[in-house]
């Protein structure tokens, strides 16, 4: 998965919420009124021709592969290697290869998703990783993804009831699979605008157990101008 990258600028400029507004606006976010249709970037072939290409196009495919759900995989597989070089278009494309073979593989929701987050659309990310998620709740990779989008459009709106469904998530994919440094990681960034300094410091810290390279200097910095560290490993 993907580190999420604090811009120093964008961490230090957004005051953390208050407990009071958190009563106050303990609700689950809404989602717009978006359909599948109009988020999954691939349309049917028009034309005889177009319809006649794309079938040999399928059946090279599944000449290569078993089945279709097994060629959609491969394309999931190649998609989400060049969502992770940031080729945007490419992956976008490859996912679309893949939802035409196989339209009910979850991974192709969860990377159009990412796609969408990635350009900062939040709104579209959140549709269709829920949609997703109706169909493999107990995914700690896709709750991860809706938490980062749910703390992206927290970013964008200041809609604290983001900041409560994003700390959900997270702490559901983490008690689903507890050894991923990422999730402590954003648990800390979550709590620190939830005002929880005492709990982001616990999660960053068990972040940077896992993996030394979470120790972000900027998040850092900002939390100790929040409270010391109770550890006693970082000071201003």
């Amino acid at each position: 998965m993907f580190k999420w990258i604090i811009g120093a600028s964008m961490l230090l400029s957004i005051t953390a919420c208050t407990t009071q507004q958190i009563t106050q606006d303990n609700t689950h976010p809404e989602l717009p009124a978006l359909t599948l249709k109009e988020l999954i970037p691939v349309t049917k072939p028009a034309t005889a021709k177009a319809r006649a290409l794309e079938a040999s196009r399928i059946k090279k495919d599944l000449k290569r592969f078993k089945d279709q759900p097994s060629a959609a995989a491969y394309y999931v597989t190649q998609a989400k290697r060049t969502l992770n070089e940031n080729k945007l278009d490419s992956a976008t494309y490859l996912f679309g290869k893949a939802w035409q073979l196989d339209s009910l593989n979850t991974d192709v929701y969860w990377g159009f998703g990412l796609v969408y987050g990635k350009q900062k659309k939040f709104d579209k990310a959140l549709f269709i990783l829920y949609h997703a998620l109706e169909k493999d709740a107990a995914n700690p990779h896709l709750l991860k993804a809706i938490a980062t989008s749910h703390l992206g459009r927290y970013y964008k709106q200041k809609d604290v009831s983001d900041l409560v469904e994003s700390k959900k998530l997270l702490e559901k994919a983490q008690q689903l699979k507890p050894d991923e440094a990422d999730t402590y990681y954003k648990l800390a960034i979550n709590n620190y605008y939830l005002s929880n300094y005492r709990d982001a410091w616990k999660y960053l810290h068990q972040s940077i157990k896992q993996d030394k390279k979470m120790a972000d200097k900027v998040f850092i910095s900002a939390l100790l101008e929040k409270q010391k560290d109770p550890m006693h490993i970082y000071r201003q």
